[in-house]
């Protein structure tokens, strides 16, 4: 503001007047709105009414009513129908067939039956033509005639549109008080919906005495209540059906003893091992392998025992066993394990708790026992895993490439390479297990500590996942994938076991994916014997260079070279002077023994 423009306003106080006096009074009513003043001798309060006093409460806030409301309970049990022939008239003899033909064919001959079937058969008939004109369960749009390759084929090419994702279906929590984790999960070959978990608690020392031991299996229509129950005589921590006998299933227990159930004969295990022929730790994988009885499985423990059993005969003890020793003194634990018939029934792939992988061989004979040894050590260098390996599978399109899981990475190996092909980039969180798709040959899973579920799919892109979720707060245990590759089950530390289903960019094959995956597979591993005859052949060059180098001609010592010499010397007249000894010797011998000749027939005569 500009200076000159300001003016200073001044006065005297006394000039504003006088200042106001304010004190308390009695109230008196002088005029009431506007009225006149009361007339003489009577009061202002005599012309109005006192009114009553009056309350009222308010509320700023808004006020809001609670209603809650939920769904009644369904509960669904498992219930069995007999079917009983009958209606049949008291005339005829349901024990005699001839008495039941001869009332069928009566009917048939009816004028009235006749007449009814032909009615029906034209309602039929109209339905039938017109499922055979328009097929209901035909999916459309598979192909877009929009989208063609360059430089491929002229037919559009089958794509996925839908992005991944995946949705729960069913969730199952341990019916204990005690919580337990749920440890191992094994789908039903035959029914997609029900599957068995297997309950334990693997903190060393962490598991109370009033526990409760029992696993069960649960089917995804009833999540509310077990279907079955399995009831060991100590908690499971793995556990198979049978592909064969869907009624058999086999588990590993936490004390080292193996049961077989068969639960068409209820909750108790049919065999059991014994303490003293079993495992010495918790048996982390049980598998059924091939044989002629279609009774044979195979454990694996940390105590680093692989042993063979027959479910028959559990209480005789192991018919085989192999103690992982690779020769060098280190006995390997065993944490994981995978066998496939179809890639080998004598090959057994054990990932171990020093962080290694191993192919076991067994060649069964009939007059000796069988020849166990161990074939090939993956990831001896730097190569192996921090930690011990959770989970081991093959990939179910490609069998000699497999999977490994353990510290914070996965990686791809492949039979006939030591170091890994392809190896995730580290995660912010420990892996604790992983999967392949059955359905997929680039896509795999895999789990967390925090709880979160990871999606690879190598078709798409190898750096990060292609999907991920948070399956809950705790810490994932096991994962396994329904044989169709729809449904996927994670089970939690706390019991909670969460079935998942996966959305069809997922679970379905993408065009010419295995062609893909086998080529990138095979890149991988000639550019990994390429390095590896690379290594060899300079490390043979820094040997024949060190070899060179130690070759080299020392300085001539005279003192040396004259003292050589005379040990020489002196060393030849020693050998001369012993050998003359040695020939005279002999030739006195030889006078004597030719006297003695000639003495002997002088005395003869």
């Amino acid at each position: 503001m500009d200076p000159t423009l300001q003016h200073d306003y001044q006065k005297p106080r006394f000039e504003f007047g006088k200042h106001p006096s304010f004190g308390e009074s009695v109230p008196q009513v002088t005029s009431i709105g506007g009225e006149p003043a009361a007339e003489d001798g009577e009061s202002p309060e005599d012309q109005w009414v006192v009114r009553d006093e009056t309350t009222f409460n308010f509320n700023c806030i808004a006020r809001y009513s609670v209603n809650e409301a939920n769904t009644q309970k369904f509960e669904q049990h498992s219930t069995g129908v007999q079917h009983v022939d009958g209606a049949w008239p008291a005339e005829v003899k349901t024990n005699e067939f001839v008495d039941q033909q001869r009332y069928l064919r009566r009917i048939k001959n009816d004028a009235v039956y006749q007449n009814t079937v032909m009615k029906l058969l034209k309602n039929a008939d109209v339905a039938t033509k017109q499922n055979n004109t328009i097929n209901l369960f035909e999916h459309y749009f598979e192909k877009d005639p929009l989208i063609i390759e360059e430089g491929g084929p002229e037919e559009p090419v089958e794509f996925s549109s839908e992005p991944p994702s995946c949705r729960t279906v069913a969730v199952f929590r341990d019916p204990n008080e005690i919580k337990r984790s749920a440890t191992d999960i094994s789908w039903h070959p035959d029914a997609p919906n029900k599957m068995a978990v297997a309950y334990s608690i693997l903190q060393f020392q962490q598991m109370p005495e009033n526990m409760e031991k029992n696993s069960y299996i649960w089917d995804i229509n009833n999540p509310n209540s077990p279907d079955a129950e399995l009831q060991p005589s100590s908690p499971l921590v793995s556990l198979k059906y049978n592909p064969r006998q869907i009624d058999n299933i086999v588990g590993g227990c936490y004390n080292g003893l193996v049961s077989f159930w068969d639960l068409r004969k209820g909750a108790a295990p049919v065999e059991t091992s014994i303490l003293e022929k079993s495992h010495h730790d918790p048996v982390y994988k049980v598998f059924w392998i091939q044989s002629r009885t279609g009774n044979e499985v195979c454990s694996v423990s940390t105590c680093g025992r692989l042993l063979w059993w027959d479910t028959r005969l559990l209480t005789n003890g192991p018919i085989d066993e192999m103690i992982l020793d690779n020769g060098d003194g280190v006995t390997y634990g065993g944490t994981s394990m995978e066998y496939r018939s179809d890639a080998g029934a004598t090959k057994y792939m054990v990932g171990t708790e020093q962080g290694q992988s191993i192919l076991v061989d067994r060649k069964a004979s009939k007059d000796k026992g069988s020849q166990k040894s161990i074939k090939q050590v993956y990831g001896q260098d730097a190569y192996k895993h921090h930690g011990p390996v959770y989970s081991i599978e093959r990939n179910p399109f490609n069998l000699k490439y497999f999977l490994t899981t353990g510290d914070w990475t996965s990686k791809i190996w492949m039979e006939d390479v030591k170091v890994p092909l392809l190896t995730t980039p580290c995660s912010s969180s420990r892996l604790t297990g992983a999967c392949w798709s059955p359905t997929r040959p680039g896509v795999f899973f895999t789990t967390k500590r925090n709880g979160t579920l990871d999606v690879w799919d190598y078709y798409s892109k190898q750096n990060s996942p292609t999907f991920s979720t948070k399956i809950g707060d705790f810490s994932i245990s096991s994962i396994a994938v329904q044989s169709g590759g729809k449904l996927l089950a994670c089970g939690s530390e706390e019991g909670t076991t969460s079935v998942l289903q996966l959305s069809s960019a997922l679970s379905n094959q993408q065009p010419q994916e295995k062609q893909m995956m086998g080529e990138l597979f095979e890149r991988e591993t000639k550019r990994e014997k390429n390095l590896e005859m690379r290594i060899i052949q300079k490390n043979r060059e820094i040997k024949e260079k060190a070899r060179e180098a130690a070759h080299v001609k020392e300085e001539f010592d005279p003192e040396a070279e004259w003292d050589e010499i005379v040990q020489q010397k002196i060393k030849e007249a020693e050998d001369a002077f012993f050998a003359t000894i040695k020939k005279s010797e002999g030739e006195e011998e030889k006078v004597a023994a030719e006297e003695q000749k000639t003495a002997e027939p002088a005395a003869l005569n």
